[in-house]
């Protein structure tokens, strides 16, 4: 605070704007809103935004000149998007122990706090309105495409601005999220994911540097709004209007129109609109003739989905926020950190993961790690074969009903029903796990054939493990309860003499992880391998 202001007593000025009493009109009612940097008050036709007293480093509201300056900024940057939604800066005074409005003279000694006025607009035209009613379509996202389109392209580029699509200046920031939710670290992100994530930023940084140095020269770095997600787009019938864009740090809005476009992908994907993601990005590809936007929207997207898990991790440890709602954003944060790990070990595009190996290797537990984890069904072969039997998933099938079970028939049947279901989740914008022995070449191409006819993409994983290992854990069986494979000890040299490796597959369509370590060690692996596979991925297909 610099020293001639005291600081305000924030809590008898929050006081004081919930009061429909307060304002300068009639009021019946003010709903207060907190987010991790700002009090909001939506007074009647008006909403007040005050800046919280704060420095995260990354942001400094910290005295009231630099708020007042950032206020003003804020208005100003915002007026780029939307014509008349910003009025202006107001003031507030104490006097006599009372807060008091002051809309005009604004450089006055007495002000002790200032505040962003905006007008209201009506609820039901915001994107996530939209969404919550099931009314978003293609006409919504044409038009913000188009208002996007215009804001980028009518934008004066130059050397100062270019320089914020360097990997070292892109990496400020990178590095910034990762020191500041180590903390978070058990809590709202696990080791691994956050290992994960550090490790695909900084490979893609290395691997694909001429993407980025690309990007530069053909003009796609620029001013852009920074904090582009459902909520701050409005669009009625007349116009589409885009607010609250990033006032407080140069380097969130600077830099390439993909970042920009991520945070709005990353949202819609967030609520399960990959089809709206997709074309709304080839609409922007399309408009801004950007051939190179579909390369690089998955990093930025990685990059936004962790900033909106860094955010709601910040927000679930505010005391002056009620317990229910910390606990709301620190399951949010879970749920954005686990969106960037899945944008780092498989991207976009829906694919279908195939879990195998020989019996015992440990597959269903990586299939169901990262089914868990990445919010994917998984189809487990033994689960379909002892549905399509009829038989119960968490008892050992009688030694007199296995060989129906096994027979030639049912396994064409089990796996059948497992690529159906599959094929059935890409439509829809989702990826799909598939864990199963594909103990021999001619049932993995089958797989390979039914995906290939309809261009779907896919990855084999093939878990391994030492025989002692195995026998290891086949012997432990004998003691768990609700195992749902029937595969046992004694069953280890009949079905290891049936498995023959995958050796026909092209190195680009598989992986394979060892599972000797511990579940954490091998999980490691498990994504650092995905992660390479990913990236080459994308640079063998420029």
């Amino acid at each position: 605070m610099d020293q001639k202001t005291p600081k305000p007593d924030y809590s008898e000025l929050i006081r004081f704007l919930k009061k429909p009493e307060s304002y300068p009109y009639q009021l019946e009612d003010v709903q207060h809103i907190q987010t991790h940097i700002s009090h909001v008050f939506l007074a009647g036709s008006f909403v007040y935004k005050i800046k919280k007293p704060l420095d995260l480093g990354f942001l400094d509201y910290s005295t009231l000149e630099k708020r007042k300056t950032l206020c003003e900024k804020e208005v100003e940057l915002n007026r780029r998007l939307s014509d008349d939604i910003y009025i202006g800066v107001v003031g507030f005074i104490k006097q006599d122990g009372r807060y008091t409005f002051e809309e005009e003279v604004l450089e006055s000694g007495d002000i002790a706090e200032y505040a962003v006025k905006m007008r209201r607009l009506p609820e039901e035209y915001f994107l996530h309105q939209f969404i919550e009613e099931d009314s978003l379509s293609r006409s919504h996202l044409d038009r913000v495409a188009d208002t996007l389109a215009s804001f980028y392209t009518d934008q004066n580029r130059n050397s100062d601005l270019s320089k914020w699509g360097k990997i070292e200046t892109i990496k400020v920031n990178t590095d910034e999220n990762f020191d500041q939710t180590k903390q978070f670290i058990n809590q709202t992100i696990g080791q691994n994911s956050f290992e994960a994530i550090r490790y695909f930023t900084c490979q893609f940084f290395r691997e694909r540097a001429e993407l980025f140095q690309q990007r530069i020269e053909y003009g796609r770095i620029v001013d852009g709004h920074g904090d582009l997600h459902l909520e701050h787009i409005h669009i009625t019938p007349e116009k589409v209007q885009i607010y609250d864009c990033i006032e407080f740090n140069e380097r969130f809005r600077y830099g390439d129109l993909a970042a920009d476009l991520a945070f709005l992908a990353m949202d819609l994907d967030f609520n399960h609109l990959w089809e709206m993601e997709r074309y709304f990005v080839d609409q922007m590809a399309e408009r801004l003739g950007d051939d190179s936007l579909l390369e690089i929207i998955d990093f930025y997207k990685c990059y936004r989905a962790y900033v909106k898990g860094k955010v709601k991790s910040f927000q679930s440890t505010e005391e002056e926020v009620p317990e229910s709602e910390r606990e709301k954003a620190k399951e949010k944060a879970r749920q954005y950190f686990n969106l960037s790990l899945r944008y780092a070990l498989l991207g976009s595009e829906p694919a279908v993961i195939i879990f195998m190996g020989r019996v015992g290797t440990g597959k269903s537990t990586l299939a169901n790690h990262l089914a868990n984890r990445l919010g994917i069904k998984s189809f487990s072969s033994d689960t379909v074969r002892k549905s399509l039997a009829g038989l119960p998933l968490d008892k050992r099938t009688p030694a007199s009903d296995r060989p129906s079970l096994y027979t030639p028939d049912m396994t064409s049947k089990t796996y059948g029903r497992l690529t159906n279901s599959a094929i059935r989740e890409i439509p829809k914008g989702r990826h799909a796990i598939l864990d199963a022995t594909f103990s021999n070449a001619e049932r993995r191409q089958e797989l390979k054939d039914e995906l290939g006819k309809q261009s779907i993409s896919y990855l084999f994983i093939e878990a391994r493990a030492s025989e002692k290992t195995i026998i290891g854990r086949l012997e432990a069986r004998e003691e768990k309860q609700d195992v749902i494979s029937d595969a046992r000890r004694e069953d280890f040299e009949m079905l290891n003499s049936g498995y023959s490796s995958p050796d026909e597959l092209d190195e680009k369509q598989i992986i394979h992880v060892s599972t000797d370590m511990s579940l954490d060690e091998t999980i490691q692996e498990l994504y650092k391998k995905m992660i390479d596979h990913h990236i080459e991925k994308g640079s063998s297909n420029r």
